[in-house]
């Protein structure tokens, strides 16, 4: 059984990704955040620093992801990303977001099932392995149904489904039903993925699916860090998550703070890294609407402490 980390876009970047494995462990494989193809042929070197080597530890794997809609730009992107050493690239069908999705990329080509055709006519004659991302459909399931025709036409690596829609985006629930129904239809080996927030809920979908022995963990991964290796037998107490917790925020934060500019990008950017890992330490939401506040780098470091002077810090 393999476990792999989805990857969340202006998150789980390299550094990111580092203090994960180094920290946390459980992860088999981490996919790199989205690189958007284009008809330009000549990129600079910052398009693909995130997943150069010298910037991911030696012992972690890593899969670049590539976002677009045309064949000959994808084979291009992947063609160069092969020199930095990768041979998996994957390709995002998935992602729910409108600006993404009303280019037709993302899950905004899933409506089109003969433009998904058209790009991995031309992708797939690359010296490279190719999975896909992909969601139910955009709308409907039958736009899935018609993507994973396509799909079964060509030698890919693999599919991942996330178990909703395109216009869902992380509203509702996965539906499991659905997925299963679509899943059956796949030629190629399968990743499960949507919704694994828990150990009950890994063990839950891996009884419905056991066939399946790949699953992709994404917003449950980040909420609770300590969760992969949870669903692989490992136990740590209370005491010691604390700590793990506080060296992986304080590593965070001041990588964010080299690289990005001012207080108030560097507060938007802790903000969102809080909105995962505030399930488990601010259940009530007390100190979640303090750290809305925060407009500045002095303000937010004295909502941490108080996040960390709690009598209990974390409720996972």
């Amino acid at each position: 059984m393999k476990l792999y980390l989805a990857p969340i876009q202006g998150m789980t970047n390299a550094f990111y990704r580092n203090m994960y494995k180094e920290l946390f462990g459980g992860i088999d494989v981490y996919y790199a955040p989205f690189i958007s193809t284009s008809s330009v042929r000549r990129i600079g070197k910052s398009v693909f620093k995130d997943i150069m080597l010298e910037n991911n530890r030696d012992d972690i794997e890593v899969v670049p992801q590539l976002l677009g809609n045309n064949g000959e730009d994808f084979k291009y992107y992947a063609e160069l990303i092969t020199q930095l050493g990768y041979r998996e690239i994957n390709w995002n069908i998935g992602c729910p977001y409108a600006t993404v999705a009303r280019k037709k990329k993302g899950s905004g080509i899933l409506p089109y099932a003969d433009m998904v055709d058209k790009v991995l006519d031309e992708a797939c004659k690359g010296d490279y392995d190719i999975t896909v991302k992909m969601r139910l459909g955009y709308e409907d399931l039958d736009e899935g149904f018609e993507v994973m025709d396509v799909l079964n036409k060509y030698p890919l690596k693999g599919v991942m489904i996330h178990g909703r829609t395109g216009i869902q985006k992380y509203e509702g629930t996965v539906d499991l039903d659905a997925f299963e129904a679509l899943y059956k239809t796949c030629k190629h080996t399968m990743t499960y993925n949507g919704d694994i927030f828990t150990v009950d809920d890994f063990n839950r979908i891996q009884k419905r699916f056991p066939d399946i022995d790949q699953f992709m963990l994404g917003r449950g991964a980040l909420r609770d860090p300590f969760l992969p290796a949870a669903i692989k037998g490992h136990t740590i107490s209370d005491d010691e998550k604390v700590k793990m917790i506080q060296h992986f925020h304080d590593s965070v934060f001041n990588d964010f703070k080299q690289i990005l500019s001012g207080d108030k990008h560097l507060c938007d950017k802790m903000k969102e890294f809080w909105t995962y890992l505030l399930v488990n330490t601010d259940p009530d939401g007390k100190l979640t609407k303090k750290l809305k506040k925060v407009r500045t780098e002095a303000d937010y470091l004295q909502v941490v402490h108080q996040i960390f002077s709690q009598d209990k810090v974390w409720h996972g």
